[in-house]
């Protein structure tokens, strides 16, 4: 076999990387993101809210499946509850619920900008006038997203969600509780090139598992669906996050 060149990196393994390094720029042709607008229960966000610094915005948020297959640095498969909030007056979005089929790309988000992704098989089919968006996870569809092109919705609202406000967390490694707790904002949408927007008609179910109580954010109503077609990039200038908040430590 071939003799590569061990090399210092900057994720686990260090002489050879889980995260491709450096993991910016990264590009993905023609990605396309399922998303429906739903109405949940503010009492329900608020609740869930009280172990973050950000407060909820709307009673609005959405549920998305996204396919970045054609990412040139790792392709991969994306799912997401994504609530609109505020931090310290700024508005934004916070990604609640998150999975991804690799993981490389789960390491790269979480590892790096504080996204809280865990593994689950993603699928997005697009069949004549109709798109589906599923996320299975441990053999449950805790995410099943439809939509319906040929009951196009005019007056789909929109949905604030960038900059991203992630809460990225260290535990300790010498007892509980955490070492590093920080906000990190990243948006990448200045570089997102649009290619087309189909709304239409949506149907959503989010299931529940134990450590991913999806169920208790059920939409009370579903505004409508999208399906989003474009080129997607993760520049130099707006591809890597930065860090706008941190806490000191936790007591052991």
């Amino acid at each position: 076999m071939a003799r590569f060149k061990v090399r210092q990196g900057s994720s686990m393994p260090v002489h050879a990387p889980l995260i491709p390094d450096p993991f910016v720029p990264y590009h993905c042709p023609r990605n396309a993101t399922l998303f429906a607008i739903c109405r949940g229960d503010k009492r329900v966000f608020a609740r869930y809210l009280k172990a973050t610094p950000f407060e909820i915005a709307s009673d609005l948020f959405v549920v998305s499946v996204s396919d970045f297959s054609n990412c040139d640095k790792v392709p991969y498969m994306d799912a997401a509850v994504v609530l609109p909030v505020t931090f310290r007056g700024r508005p934004g979005g916070h990604y609640f619920f998150e999975y991804e089929n690799d993981d490389r790309a789960i390491a790269a988000g979480r590892d790096l900008w504080g996204y809280p992704k865990k593994y689950a098989e993603i699928a997005l089919e697009r069949r004549g006038k109709t798109a589906r968006g599923t996320a299975v996870r441990h053999g449950k569809t805790i995410i099943d997203i439809s939509v319906d092109f040929s009951r196009p919705v005019a007056d789909l609202p929109t949905v604030p969600l960038t900059p991203h406000f992630n809460l990225h967390i260290q535990p300790r490694a010498d007892g509980p509780g955490w070492l590093s707790k920080r906000v990190i904002e990243r948006d990448t949408s200045p570089d997102f090139e649009l290619l087309s927007r189909t709304t239409g008609r949506a149907k959503v179910k989010l299931r529940g598992l134990p450590q991913d109580p999806l169920h208790e954010f059920a939409p009370l109503e579903v505004l409508g669906g999208c399906l989003v077609i474009g080129n997607f990039h993760a520049t130099e200038k707006h591809g890597w996050g930065r860090t706008v908040a941190s806490f000191k430590p936790s007591a052991r």
